[in-house]
């Protein structure tokens, strides 16, 4: 007895196709792992309290650009790295060369002249001089002394510890295990 078999068909036109479905769907799944962890990184510092700007600081990008590939890769970032990795680490935060971090109160502007409020910013646009108060057993003040009145405007700390706030070790290992489901949701076979 004699078997005889045959392709019916171009066999490298059928391979071409099936790559080219296959760097579709990776394409495409990379894409949407990468845009949710964005996505998600974006949310857990909105929950955290941190602002939208912040937030907005969460980039993703996929490389090969305008290109569908089968060995596509997906990069999530931020571009306030030592922020987020601060309050995902719960970084310790010292005065630079021993002095205090002046943390500024409530009860004075967060700016002034376009900066950042800072004890000297604060004293130059208020044509005053603030008063140290040294306190052992908790943080210190820079007051600003009015007629009968004095005005905390800032607290003196040595160091502060940054909150965990973030997490984005196990938020990255979540979308990473959901790549092969997505891959797979954006594969099309030719019927």
């Amino acid at each position: 007895m004699r078997l005889s078999a045959a392709l019916h068909g171009n066999l490298s036109e059928y391979m071409e196709n099936e790559y080219k479905n296959g760097a579709k769907a990776v394409t495409l799944g990379i894409k949407s792992a990468t845009d949710g962890l964005k996505i998600s990184m974006r949310n857990q510092v909105k929950s955290a309290g941190l602002s939208n700007r912040l937030a907005n600081t969460w980039r993703g990008d996929v490389y090969p650009k305008d290109k569908k590939s089968i060995s596509v890769a997906g990069l999530v970032y931020s571009k306030a790295p030592k922020i987020m990795s601060g309050f995902e680490y719960q970084t310790i935060i010292r005065g630079k060369n021993g002095f205090w971090l002046a943390i500024p109160t409530d009860a004075i502007p967060k700016r002034a002249l376009g900066k950042k409020m800072t004890p000297e910013l604060y004293e130059r646009s208020r044509n005053t001089r603030l008063r140290f108060i040294y306190r052992s057993n908790s943080a210190s003040l820079l007051v600003h002394e009015r007629k009968r009145k004095s005005i905390i405007a800032f607290w003196l700390v040595p160091q502060v510890k940054m909150p965990k706030l973030i997490n984005f070790a196990t938020e990255g290992l979540k979308w990473q295990s959901n790549v092969p489901s997505l891959i797979l949701q954006n594969w099309r076979d030719n019927e």
